[in-house]
């Protein structure tokens, strides 16, 4: 295979400075390393830090990287170090510092405006669009699988769980589903477009995973910790995943650890509709009753403002643990468990 010019065969591994967007001072590269297995055979690409502030996928492809030999893989595995160069070095949690956009959005969609480049939708490029698009055309799009390493922003946290999309193609789901599987992780979420009512829009356009997906190629976000942290258990639990998966893809020897998983699908996010200081009464990965109390906002007279209950029996995937809160404010996120019980 080739990349930018330079030629991997076989049996090699390589990093590479990937140019991906034009500034005024300079050039703008993302950190990758590929490493080509002595034998052939399926390339996955594995991304990290689209949203700059979640460290654990970071250290996870940091070992991946070191560690793996082409002697280890049959195939090759493609690793994006950092897709949100500019948010990780100013240490944003979210957004691109140098236009305010979210990679997580501006990935090349096909015959479609650029969104969020300005007050109208346009055909112009800013920095956070060259780089989705540099990585998406020269890696993601012509791999066989692609996992996202993401985790909680730096002010929320969340249980281990691997998201997969739905696009309504009957193979590609098939393949997603059973690459969601792979990890071995206790918790799945199954998104379908519009079962999160109060985001009726996602998953929409723009995102690697869904525009992987609506070429074909099984892809899915690996959900790991949050809060700026870089936790070695967690660290150790993406690696373990990753290989896991690599196993199901015939990458490298053995079989997936396989354990008992719960499958949640759709859910609900609950916004903040008034101002207060934020008192959560659940933790990230708890099960909730429909119409359990979640937590509430109090104003500095002591009195409660806004109290939050459960609408479903679900898990809590996102719990945010800043304890201040302005409307808008996403303060909950939860995945719907399947079983009846309400």
């Amino acid at each position: 295979m080739s990349s930018n010019g330079i030629c991997f065969e076989p049996g090699t591994k390589k990093r590479l400075d990937f140019p991906v967007a034009e500034t005024i001072t300079g050039t703008i590269h993302s950190p990758v390393t590929i490493i080509s297995g002595e034998r052939r055979g399926k390339t996955l690409v594995l991304a990290a830090a689209c949203h700059p502030g979640e460290y654990n996928g970071v250290m996870a492809a940091i070992r991946l990287g070191k560690e793996l030999s082409p002697q280890d893989l049959t195939g090759t595995l493609i690793i994006i170090h950092v897709q949100n160069v500019p948010g990780l070095q100013a240490k944003t949690g979210h957004n691109c510092p140098l236009d305010g956009m979210n990679l997580g959005r501006a990935y090349p969609v096909p015959d479609a405006a650029v969104e969020e480049a300005g007050t109208v939708s346009h055909q112009a490029r800013s920095i956070t669009h060259q780089i989705c698009a540099a990585l998406f055309e020269e890696f993601i799009s012509k791999c066989d699988a692609f996992i996202d390493l993401h985790g909680g922003e730096h002010f929320e946290t969340l249980p281990p769980n691997i998201e997969y999309l739905v696009t309504e193609r009957e193979d590609t789901d098939r393949k997603t589903r059973a690459l969601a599987e792979s990890f071995g992780y206790q918790f799945l979420w199954r998104v379908p477009h519009g079962t999160i009512p109060e985001m009726p829009g996602y998953p929409g356009r723009g995102s690697a995973v869904y525009e992987a997906n609506m070429l074909g190629i099984p892809a899915v976000l690996c959900e790991v910790g949050g809060e700026g942290k870089i936790e070695p258990e967690l660290v150790e639990m993406t690696v373990g995943g990753v290989m896991n998966a690599m196993k199901y893809l015939g990458m490298v020897t053995g079989h997936p650890e396989r354990k008992e998983m719960q499958t949640l699908v759709g859910g609900h996010v609950l916004f903040a509709n008034r101002a207060g200081m934020f008192l959560s009464g659940v933790k990230a990965g708890q099960e909730v009753k429909r119409e359990q109390y979640l937590g509430e906002l109090v104003n500095f007279e002591g009195n409660t403002v806004e109290t939050f209950y459960a609408p479903t029996h679900s898990r809590l995937t996102n719990v945010v643990t800043m304890g201040v809160a302005n409307p808008g404010d996403m303060l909950f996120v939860m995945g719907n468990i399947q079983d009846g019980a309400e």
